[in-house]
C-alpha cells in the first residue's frame, strides 16, 4: 500500500503525463504576475535593505553567482535570491492568499529564480507552481484545525515543502531523490504567528524559499531524509497538527482533479492582513453610501472569526507594520480615507490624531463559525455602524471579499495592481534617498513595466525565463 508522502513524490515525478487545463495555467499566471509585482513595491522596504547587506557581508553576492535580484541590480547565490525575491514579495503583505496562507510568495520565486539557473520555459514555470499549489492544498487541507490558533504560520511551514515539491519538478529529480527532498524540506519548516507585525513575519517567506532551494540540493547531493516524512507518527503532519485532529491516511486527490481550479488564487485588494479584507470592503460600501464622517459615529461593531482576531491583535498600532494586523487600523482608515491603499501605509498616517480618535468607537467581536474550506476564516463577516442620532447601519453577512476567487478583479484592474506597485516601488526609491529606487534598478520605468507585464501575461508561450529579466 502506497504512503502519502510516496504517493505525492510519485504525482510529481509523473506530472508531465497529466492533462492541465487552461484555467489552472490562466490562474497560475495571475497568482505570478500579482506576486511578481507586490515584489516590486516591497523591495524598498527596510527587510529587504537588511537582508541584501546581510547576504553580501556573507560574501554571497559575487560576479559568478548564478541568480540575478533585479530589484537590487546584483547576483547572488540561489539561496539568498530566493530568500530576497520571496521577502519582498511578502513585505507589504499584499500578496495573494488561498489555504489560510500566501502561496504565491514562495512559489513565484522559488520556481522563478531555479527556472533562471535552468534557463526553464514559462509552460515548466507555470507546470511547477501547479504541482507546489497542489502539494500545498492537499496536506492542508487534511487538518481540522486553523494552523494559526496553535501559533503556526501556514504560508512559511507549507510554503517550504510544496516548494521543495515544486522544485524537484524542475530539477527533474527521480522520484526517490524527490522523497528526499521533502523529507529535508519538512524538518526545515518553520514560522510563528507571534511574529506577525514584524520584519520577521516576510522573512518567513523569504526563509520557506531558501529552504526548499537547499533542501532539493543537499537532495541532489545525497543527503538522506525520512521516506515517509508527512504520515510519519512523529512526522511533519502530527507534529504540526493544533489539536491532532489530522488524517494522514485518507488517499491523496492529487492526478483526479487540480485542488487550483476548485479553490483559486485570491487577489488581495488592499496591503493589510487578509482576515481585515470584508470588514474593509464593508465600512467602503457604508461610508460611500451615507457620507459617513468620524464625527457622525458613535460606534463600530466587528464580527468576525476567532482564528482571525487573533491575527489582527494590533489595537492601537504605532507603526505601518503594526497597522498591517489591526482591524481598528483597517477600518478607521476606510472611514477617514476612503481607501486602504499602499499610500495609507506609512508610520505618519497611522500616527495622525484622527485615526486615533475613531478606535475607541471599535469594538471587536470574535466567534466560532469557521469555514470549511479555510477554518483560519469565519464564515462570514459582519459590520454594524451605530449613528450618533440612533441609526444602525448594517453590512449584513460579508461572504467573500472583492479578489476572492469566487468575487475576481478584472484583467483591467489586476494590470492597474501591478502598475501600481511597480509605481509605488520608483516613488518610494526616491523617498528613502536611494541613488535609484527598486524598480528603476531592474530596469522598470513604466514603459517597462507595461512591457513585462505582457509577457508574462503570455507565459506559457515564453520560450526561456531569462529573457523576462536584466540584473
Amino acid at each position: 500500500m502506497n504512503t502519502l508522502t510516496h504517493d505525492i513524490a510519485r504525482f510529481i515525478h509523473t506530472f508531465d503525463q497529466s492533462t492541465v487545463p487552461e484555467h489552472a495555467y490562466q490562474l497560475a499566471t495571475t497568482g505570478i504576475i500579482d506576486c511578481m509585482g507586490c515584489m516590486f513595491a516591497g523591495a524598498h522596504e527596510p527587510l529587504v535593505d537588511i537582508l541584501g547587506r546581510h547576504f553580501t557581508g556573507t560574501t554571497s553576492a559575487q560576479v559568478d553567482s548564478p541568480i540575478p535580484v533585479p530589484f537590487l541590480g546584483a547576483y547572488f547565490r540561489h539561496t539568498d535570491a530566493a530568500c530576497l525575491w520571496a521577502a519582498a514579495s511578502h513585505a507589504l503583505d499584499y500578496d495573494d492568499v488561498a489555504m489560510s496562507a500566501h502561496p504565491s510568495t514562495v512559489l513565484m520565486p522559488s520556481v522563478i529564480t531555479a527556472a533562471w539557473e535552468l534557463s526553464s520555459s514559462g509552460k515548466e514555470v507555470l507546470n511547477a507552481y501547479i504541482i507546489g499549489y497542489e502539494i500545498w492544498a492537499e496536506l492542508f487541507g487534511r487538518e481540522a484545525d486553523p494552523y494559526h490558533l496553535k501559533g503556526w504560520h501556514p504560508t512559511a511551514v507549507f510554503g517550504t515543502v510544496a516548494a521543495a515539491g515544486a522544485l524537484s519538478y524542475l530539477y527533474r529529480l527521480d522520484q526517490h531523490t524527490t522523497t528526499m527532498a521533502l523529507g529535508l524540506a519538512a524538518s526545515m519548516a518553520s514560522g510563528l504567528v507571534a511574529n506577525f507585525g514584524t520584519m520577521t513575519k516576510p522573512y518567513h517567506a523569504g526563509r520557506a524559499a531558501a529552504n526548499a532551494v537547499e533542501a532539493v540540493q543537499l537532495a541532489r547531493l545525497g543527503m538522506t531524509a525520512c521516506a515517509d516524512v508527512f504520515e510519519h507518527k512523529a512526522g511533519f503532519l502530527n507534529a504540526i497538527s493544533p489539536g491532532g485532529r489530522v488524517d494522514v491516511n485518507e488517499a491523496v486527490k492529487l492526478g483526479r482533479a487540480l485542488y487550483i481550479t476548485e479553490s483559486g488564487v485570491n487577489i488581495k485588494r488592499y496591503p493589510v492582513c487578509y482576515s481585515s479584507h470584508r470588514i474593509i470592503d464593508g465600512m467602503l460600501a457604508l461610508a460611500q453610501q451615507h457620507d459617513l464622517t468620524p464625527d457622525t459615529i458613535a460606534s463600530i461593531d466587528a464580527t468576525i472569526g476567532r482564528p482571525q482576531a487573533s491575527m489582527l491583535r494590533n489595537r492601537r498600532p504605532e507603526t505601518k507594520l503594526e497597522a498591517k494586523f489591526s482591524l481598528e487600523f483597517a477600518i478607521a482608515a476606510a472611514l477617514l480615507a476612503g481607501k486602504v491603499g499602499l499610500a495609507e501605509l506609512s508610520d505618519a498616517f497611522v500616527n495622525r490624531t484622527q485615526l486615533q480618535t475613531i478606535y475607541p468607537k471599535i469594538q471587536v467581536h470574535a466567534i466560532d463559525d469557521p469555514d470549511p474550506a479555510d477554518p483560519a476564516f469565519s464564515m462570514t463577516d459582519r459590520l454594524c455602524v451605530t449613528l450618533r442620532n440612533g441609526t444602525v447601519l448594517d453590512s449584513g453577512q460579508i461572504r467573500y471579499p472583492s479578489g476572492h476567487a469566487r468575487l475576481p478583479l478584472t484583467q483591467q484592474q489586476l494590470q492597474e495592481k501591478f502598475m501600481d506597485c511597480v509605481a509605488s516601488g520608483l516613488a518610494d526609491g526616491h523617498a528613502h534617498g536611494n541613488a535609484a529606487s527598486t524598480a528603476q534598478q531592474a530596469g522598470l520605468d513604466p514603459h517597462r513595466a507595461g512591457q513585462l507585464y505582457q509577457a508574462l501575461d503570455r507565459l506559457p508561450d515564453v520560450a526561456n525565463i531569462r529573457t523576462l529579466f536584466t540584473p
